[in-house]
């Protein structure tokens, strides 16, 4: 693996999965080519699958941009997804999900599978979501 590799991709959503399923399958195909171990790739793309699922359904509500960008390193994994929709976060942050939730549990998820997840409303509409894997194993 490189010392640092990185892309960024902007996507049109346009109300279809195709471009959502495209994105998913280009992140997991680049972490897989820089040879990150098969737990990290599939903790990663788990967690990115849930935050693009919100960036689609609240962000985007279905068409709109998403900005990805990836970067990986001997020692993690970066990536984060930026959403040109309007929809702002909750006050306070959720602390506990009921069994019977339906909402609230890809918040929890993404929290279990990376070691730093921050959500970021911006001030021009939109939301950041950026997360971070350490290397266990040298990634």
């Amino acid at each position: 693996m490189k010392p640092v590799w990185s892309f960024r991709r902007r996507v049109v959503v346009d109300g279809t999965a195709g471009p959502i399923r495209s994105l998913r399958t280009m992140v997991e195909t680049s972490l897989e080519e820089q040879n990150v171990p098969e737990e990290a790739v599939r903790s990663v793309v788990l967690a990115f699958s849930e935050a693009l699922d919100n960036a689609w359904e609240h962000g985007t509500e279905g068409a709109g941009e998403v900005d990805v960008r990836l970067r990986c390193t001997p020692r993690y994994v970066f990536i984060s997804l930026t959403d040109s929709g309007s929809q702002q976060l909750p006050p306070g942050e959720i602390t506990h999900v009921s069994e019977d939730s339906e909402r609230g549990r890809g918040l929890m998820l993404m929290k279990k599978l990376m070691d730093v997840v921050h959500i970021q409303p911006l001030t021009t509409g939109g939301t950041k979501v950026a997360m971070l894997r350490l290397s266990k194993e040298g990634i």
